[in-house]
């Protein structure tokens, strides 16, 4: 009795061949597993290259065969060049607003702390009394609402403390208004 071994797929079968020794099957090659005829004829294609299959060729474009662009003309050229410029001109009409806008306020403050320098000026003539907190002695200030709420204060350290702050406001807005005033270019 002879047994043989035949892998298939990585299964390992042993199968009785004693029948099968001097028939062949089907297949041609004689052998069985689990009492099934073992076909070679795929052994034989896995040996075979694979044909390549032949690419399909895009044509590249050739250079003359490239259509050239129409040259705008004249008419066009002259509109856009139109467009352009009132393009420009809406642009600069709206930094010169934009800047407008800031030398006013520049202006305004300016004219705030001129006002409150010389308050303080016409306070400090006042020689008798040199005291920061009597200066403002004869002064009073009021703060009002829209609704006719008042504040008022005759304080002269109020006044005075007020007054400062006021003015170093002034000082600070108007030093960043007029780091905004730029022509761009």
């Amino acid at each position: 009795m002879k047994t043989t071994e035949v892998k298939t797929n990585g299964i390992v079968n042993k199968a009785d061949n004693n029948a099968t020794t001097n028939k062949t099957d089907g297949a041609g090659n004689g052998q069985k597993v689990n009492n099934l005829p073992v076909s070679t004829a795929f052994n034989d294609k896995k040996d075979e290259p694979k044909k390549e299959e032949p690419k399909a060729e895009t044509p590249a474009p050739q250079a003359e065969e490239a259509k050239p662009q129409a040259e705008p003309t004249k008419r066009e050229i002259k509109e856009q060049l139109r467009e352009q410029q009132e393009r420009k001109l809406a642009d600069t009409v709206k930094v010169v607003e934009a800047l407008s806008k800031k030398i006013a306020q520049k202006n305004k403050l300016q004219n705030t702390i001129g006002n409150l320098d010389s308050f303080t000026i016409a306070q400090n003539d006042d020689k008798d009394d040199m005291a920061s907190d009597s200066r403002f002695q004869r002064c009073e200030l009021v703060i009002s609402d829209d609704d006719g709420n008042e504040f008022v204060t005759k304080n002269p350290y109020i006044i005075a403390y007020v007054a400062h702050e006021v003015k170093q406001l002034c000082i600070d807005k108007l030093a960043e208004v007029e780091a905004g005033i730029v022509i761009p270019f």
